[in-house]
């Protein structure tokens, strides 16, 4: 019940950031219609530094904070008297399969994979937003900022939905960073104003979270449906 508070928390949060999102965009600074090169360099760096250190927890989770989630797995594992290890950040076990993919017979957490592919995806098209010179008008910028918000949705849906399917997981992720990518161009292009570029890469974090928690809530709904009695999820 704690669990499903905490993601219809966040979900509330997640909504309300998408209204401010959007108030920031109609909220024009000065007269220019394109923002200069040096604003566009500071929400530029901000994103990079976010994509380098998403893709940092995605390989390794929770280094730059103490946090006993992966340990309380272990001990629920050991008090069991399971075998089952840690694998791909999920359970080696035949429940969690269609959550890793293995690549050079390593498993692979998927929805990390999707992670860090969107994120590098991601740092390639802020790259060339910096280096050619584009003019899109002020309503492509608006279309722009909805899809991304669509997207953000959709994939919000698609992991409860499609969870069995790990291709599609992998892909829903990396869209998922994309999607960040949009809303964060959009809202600076449209509000001339780096500042709220800035911010809305700080709420992206929030959206990833969010992400993260309905995960959370779906690893612990599987190990409640299973027959086995380690329930390393149990304690979240």
């Amino acid at each position: 019940m704690i669990k499903i508070k905490t993601v219809f928390y966040y979900l509330l949060l997640s909504i309300v950031s998408i209204i401010l999102i959007l108030l920031m965009a109609i909220t024009k600074q000065g007269p220019l219609n394109t923002i200069n090169l040096f604003d566009k360099l500071l929400v530029a760096f901000v994103f990079f530094c976010s994509c380098i250190f998403g893709i940092s927890i995605a390989i390794y989770p929770n280094w730059w904070r103490k946090n006993k989630r992966y340990a309380n797995h272990a001990l629920n594992l050991q008090k069991a008297g399971k075998k089952i290890q840690f694998k791909g950040h999920h359970p080696d076990c035949i429940m969690f399969k269609n959550h890793t993919i293995v690549i050079k017979n390593k498993p692979r957490c998927a929805g990390c994979l999707g992670l860090i592919l969107g994120a590098f995806i991601s740092i390639i098209l802020m790259i060339l937003y910096l280096i050619i010179p584009f003019s899109f008008s002020i309503s492509t910028y608006y279309i722009f900022l909805f899809i991304g918000i669509f997207i953000l949705i959709f994939v919000y849906t698609g992991i409860i939905i499609f969870k069995r399917r790990i291709f599609l997981h992998i892909i829903l992720n990396s869209f998922l960073v994309f999607s960040f990518f949009i809303i964060t161009v959009s809202v600076a292009e449209l509000s001339l104003n780096p500042i709220y570029g800035v911010l809305t890469v700080l709420l992206c974090f929030l959206w990833l979270d969010a992400r993260i928690h309905i995960s959370n809530l779906e690893h612990q709904k599987i190990c409640a449906s299973c027959k086995q009695i380690c329930k390393s999820y149990s304690n979240f």
